[in-house]
């Protein structure tokens, strides 16, 4: 078993700041700020926290991962009832830059990945085919509301199970009853490129990503490879 600490350099005692598209973490060759619009930072205060702010603005974290279960403690600043912290695994998000528009082109290069998104009053779960095109959405209201300034756990689980992949996710709300199951669902019809392991295993990554006017604080982030 190999589990990753991708939040270990958080923890370094030097605090930066990261403010443009594809800006790595001096520190930490493996984490990258990306995307939004405005307002875009992403903020490493060397105690183990990283703040994302800006809609849409999120951290790669270049870590290859094919069947794999991420782990992020989440804490909430949300705004509007829209707002989320979204994960992604097994996402080539960015190897090819022509943005899918309205479901066309299809770019098997440009996974998007298996998402996983909680709000204060519910989860959701995306599949990308290709950079920037949705389908397969699934949505339900969580067991209990997020706080905002409170932390829980998330875990997000992606890995094939025959001919199908499976996600798993579930959430921690830190109050002595352990992990929950909110998501556990099946794509039963994957595109060749999706469960190309070859593929993912050269080249593939995560994202942490902040949807919407308000911000999230993530730490103890870590990744474990499944068989």
């Amino acid at each position: 078993m190999v589990i990753f600490n991708i939040s270990e350099k958080w923890n370094n005692g030097e605090s930066r700041t990261l403010t443009r598209a594809h800006q790595f973490d001096p520190f930490d060759n493996k984490v990258e700020c990306a995307a939004g619009k405005k307002g875009r930072k992403v903020v490493i205060d060397g105690q183990g926290n990283c703040t994302i702010s800006g809609d849409k603005v999120r951290v790669y974290c270049h870590y290859k991962n094919y069947n794999s279960r991420l782990t992020v403690t989440l804490i909430p600043h949300f705004k509007g009832r829209k707002d989320e912290g979204s994960l992604k695994l097994r996402s080539r998000h960015e190897e090819v830059e022509k943005e899918c528009v309205d479901g066309k082109p299809i770019d098997p290069n440009a996974f998007g990945g298996y998402g996983f998104a909680v709000s204060k009053i519910e989860w959701d779960a995306k599949r990308e085919p290709t950079h920037n095109c949705y389908d397969e959405f699934d949505a339900e209201d969580l067991p209990k509301k997020l706080e905002n300034g409170k932390a829980v756990i998330l875990r997000h689980t992606v890995r094939d199970e025959g001919q199908k992949v499976r996600q798993i996710g579930e959430i921690d709300y830190m109050d002595g009853n352990g992990f929950q199951k909110v998501m556990d669902r099946f794509d039963k019809s994957p595109k060749s490129w999706m469960v190309d392991r070859d593929l993912y295993e050269n080249e593939s990554y995560i994202w942490i990503r902040n949807n919407g006017s308000g911000s999230i604080t993530v730490r103890d982030v870590s990744l474990e490879i499944l068989p």
